[in-house]
């Protein structure tokens, strides 16, 4: 049955008027006519009767009026509850353990806007890795962009960038402490213990070694406190990069060498909508990608 033909049926049996029926649907009067006539042949019941010149339910009529609000209300309330289900197939939701991961977002969505223009992303910037693997396991994240490392077996972690992460120090520093040969000798602006920054330089020289008076939790802090000349520090290349392009931060070519891994996480037993097909396939085209990651394409 046309539900249309149910909601034609409501307006007239609230008008008893076939032309002023028409008039509000902007049909003509055998149309509305036609819809009556279609509806009553599937009921096989006559619904309206003519006394006089006025018109008038009949019984049938009267009685079917409480079933088609009913069966009008339960197919408007369907059609919103599956269109909620729409917008949030066109939504993804991300979860990122650092705002160092932000740069390198924008071209990824960008690049997936463009093949898709009607998707939503979603992007929270969680307190770190723990809480985005959380976010991921708890389905409050469709995917997951961390620089620590998994500890769930049901999600799933393939690399996605490789980010240099660079000894730097500001050019009044370097005049001041001129020549540094050795970064274990000038005072070192550190992360604090249980970031991944730090545990990446405690596998290649035990903090005890470095002079680390001051000591931050945020990248951003740390950058603002090396340009300010509080000491040296070791902060990855992208979030330095427009400092260096000036000639604020200067590179020391002495530190250990750092590097980190940015990776995709999500549980293994995700079902992919289309916006998040398309976007492990523009993650997958990364250069640095693993090809691990094309396995789930």
């Amino acid at each position: 049955m046309d539900i249309r033909l149910l909601k034609t049926f409501l307006l007239v049996a609230r008008l008893l008027n076939i032309t002023k029926a028409a008039e509000q649907l902007s049909f003509t009067q055998p149309a509305i006519t036609s819809q009556i006539y279609s509806l009553e042949d599937e009921f096989r019941v006559r619904l309206f009767e003519r006394k006089g010149k006025r018109l008038a339910l009949t019984e049938a009529g009267k009685q079917l009026i409480d079933y088609a609000e009913k069966l009008t209300s339960l197919y408007e309330e369907t059609q919103n509850v599956m269109s909620s289900f729409i917008h949030r197939d066109d939504t993804i939701k991300l979860g990122v353990s650092t705002q160092l991961i932000n740069h390198f977002l924008p071209a990824i969505i960008i690049e997936l806007q463009q093949q898709m223009p009607h998707v939503n992303i979603s992007v929270e910037v969680c307190m770190n890795t723990q809480e985005v693997l959380q976010g991921i396991n708890n389905h409050r994240f469709d995917f997951g962009l961390i620089h620590g490392e998994n500890t769930f077996l049901h999600i799933r972690q393939d690399g996605i960038w490789t980010e240099d992460v660079l000894w730097v120090a500001s050019h009044e520093f370097i005049k001041k402490h001129a020549p540094i040969t050795d970064v274990r000798e000038v005072p070192l602006i550190n992360f604090t213990e249980g970031s991944v920054f730090r545990a990446k330089l405690d596998e290649l020289v035990p903090s005890s070694e470095f002079q680390s008076p001051i000591q931050y939790s945020d990248s951003e802090a740390i950058k603002q406190a090396v340009m300010a000349g509080l000491g040296i520090s070791y902060l990855p290349q992208a979030l330095i990069q427009e400092e260096l392009s000036r000639g604020t931060l200067v590179v020391l070519e002495n530190g250990p060498v750092i590097q980190l891994r940015v990776s995709l996480v999500h549980r293994r037993d995700k079902a992919y909508t289309l916006p998040m097909y398309a976007l492990l396939l523009t993650l997958s085209a990364q250069p640095c990608a693993d090809e691990s990651i094309k396995e789930l394409l």
